[in-house]
C-alpha cells in the first residue's frame, strides 16, 4: 500500500507540473539508453575495544534506463527539466575493498546487485544554440527516488533483498549532451547522497549476541553511476 501511494504522488505531482507550465514554446521527449552502475562506501568498525575504518568501491554494473521529461524554457538560455525516470542501478564483484575488510558486496558474483528506482530529477538546463539545430547544453540538479525491487545473485541463486535496501534514494546529478533538431545524445553522472542500508541490518542479530552487544558497525553504502542516453523532443 505504501509502495503504490508513493508513485501515485510522484506521478501527480508531475503532472500536476504539466499541467501548470503548459505553453506553446513547453517542449516533451522521451529517452533511454545504458547505465554504469557501482556503489561506494565507507565503514567503521568497533568491535571488543577495537576500532576499524575502511572505504570501498565496488565493480561496475551495465543496466537499462528509459523515461519522459518535460522542458520548460525560462528565456533564450535556461530551461527547467522535470523527468520522470526507471533506473537500473546496483553493483558487481570488485577486489577493491582494501586488505582489512571483505565488503558486504565482496562474495556476490558476476551479476552482482540489481536495484531497480523510479526517479524523480529536476534539472536546470543551459542550452548553447549554434544554429543550423545543433544545440549543446548542460544540465545539473538533484533527484528522489524510489526503490520498486532489489535483488542480488549469490552462490548460483537469486534472493530478493527489496526489505533491507530503504524505500527512497536522493542525490545529485550533472548531465552534458547534444541536440541535433528533435534528437539528442546525453551523458549524466549520479552522485548518490543517500545511505541504501540501514544500520541495524549489520548489527542486528546472532552475530552480534554472541559478542554480547559489544560490537557496533556504522556503514555508508552510496548509489554511483554514468548513464547514456538517446532521446527525440516533440
Amino acid at each position: 500500500m505504501k509502495k503504490t501511494l508513493t508513485i501515485l504522488c510522484i506521478a501527480g505531482l508531475f503532472a500536476f507540473t504539466v499541467s501548470e507550465t503548459q505553453a506553446q514554446d513547453t517542449r516533451f521527449g522521451i529517452k533511454g539508453g545504458l547505465s554504469f552502475y557501482k556503489v561506494a562506501g565507507d565503514f567503521s568498525i568497533d568491535l571488543m575495544g577495537s576500532s576499524l575504518s575502511e572505504t570501498f568501491d565496488t565493480g561496475t554494473k551495465m543496466g537499462f534506463h528509459g523515461g519522459i521529461f518535460m522542458e520548460k524554457p525560462l528565456n533564450q538560455f535556461f530551461s527547467i527539466q522535470p523527468e520522470v525516470n526507471f533506473m537500473q542501478k546496483g553493483s558487481r564483484e570488485s577486489d577493491d575493498f582494501g586488505d582489512d575488510i571483505d565488503s558486504f558486496f565482496g562474495a556476490f558474483e558476476d551479476d552482482g546487485v540489481t536495484m531497480s528506482y523510479i526517479d524523480v530529477p529536476l534539472l536546470l538546463k543551459l542550452n548553447i544554440p549554434l544554429g543550423d539545430n545543433l544545440t549543446p547544453f548542460l544540465s545539473a540538479g538533484g533527484y528522489l527516488g524510489y526503490l520498486l525491487g532489489a535483488e542480488v545473485k549469490f552462490e548460483g541463486s537469486t534472493e530478493d533483498i527489496s526489505n533491507d535496501v530503504k524505500d527512497i534514494s536522493y542525490g545529485l546529478l550533472f548531465g552534458a549532451g547534444v541536440n541535433f533538431g528533435f534528437i539528442f545524445l546525453e551523458a549524466r553522472y549520479d552522485h548518490g547522497m543517500s545511505n541504501l542500508f540501514e544500520n541495524d541490518l549489520f548489527t542486528s542479530g546472532e552475530f552480534n549476541n554472541n559478542f554480547n552487544g559489544d560490537f557496533g558497525i556504522d556503514v555508508n553504502i552510496k548509489n554511483r553511476g554514468i548513464s547514456l542516453a538517446v532521446g527525440f523532443i516533440f
